[in-house]
Order: C-alpha cells, then structure tokens, then sequence
C-alpha cells in the first residue's frame, strides 16, 4: 500500500503538470494566437501565374497565412488567420483580398478551397460543390 506521502507527491506532481499546461497554452494563446481557416469567395481571378482572393475574415485578426499545394492537378489554396484577442467576436465582418503566386500557371489544374476540405464548413455556402472556383483572364463565372 502507498503511504500518503508518496500519494500527496504523485497529487502535487500531477497539479504541477496541469498547471505548466496552462501556463504553456494562455502563452501560445498570447503570442501566436488562435488559427482558423476560412473559406474564400468563388471565383477567384486567376492571371497567368497570380490568383486573386477575397475572404470575409474578423477586423481584430493578427496575422493572415496563406498555404499554397501544388501538384499536377490541383491547387489547394488555404487561408488562415490568427486572432489573440479575447473578446473578439466570432463573425466575420471585414472583406480583404488577398493575392497568391503560383509556382505555374494554374492552365487546366483546379484550384481548390483549403478550408472547404475541413467538415467545419460542409454547410458554408462559400464551399458549394457547383460552384466555379477560378475565372482565367477574361472568362465568366
């Protein structure tokens, strides 16, 4: 049988851990924020090799990235901000564009929502599956 001492060092061990937990993540929170994806508006602009997007993001955002995949038959192009405010509210209520470069002129790829791949936006209707994702140069959507 353990002796209370030994139970009362695995107790403060255990607070001691659940404690640095907290401490590490209020500090990721502080210093780089919370990362989210969103959707961008259909269709984007595409010229040679730039594509240009807009997206309904939060006026209190921190930092906007931008995560481009290239392969032969896609290009997935995902936005994320990140926001460190606390008591900024979940809407989205600021448009801003934002414009991407190409490795390769998208030609015949598709060009694919990063965020609509996530479930969190099944519903969204930015992430309709009829919807056309690029107009190249002078087409119509």
């Amino acid at each position: 049988m353990a002796s209370n001492a030994s139970k009362l060092g695995v107790g403060v061990a255990l607070l001691a851990a659940v404690l640095g937990l907290g401490v590490f993540a209020v500090i990721r929170f502080l210093f780089f924020g919370l990362d989210e994806a969103t959707p961008w508006d259909k269709p984007a602009s595409v010229g040679e090799t730039t594509v240009e997007l807009t997206y309904l993001g939060r006026e209190c955002r921190d930092r906007v990235q931008v995560m481009v995949e290239e392969d032969p038959a896609t290009v997935l192009v995902t936005i994320t901000e990140s926001v460190r405010s606390v008591v900024c509210g979940e809407d989205e209520t600021a448009s801003y564009d934002v414009s991407v470069e190409l490795q390769e002129p998208l030609g015949q790829r598709t060009l694919v929502d990063g965020a609509c791949q996530l479930g969190r936006f099944e519903q969204d209707p930015r992430c309709a599956e009829d919807l056309v994702t690029a107009v190249r140069g002078g087409d119509e959507p």
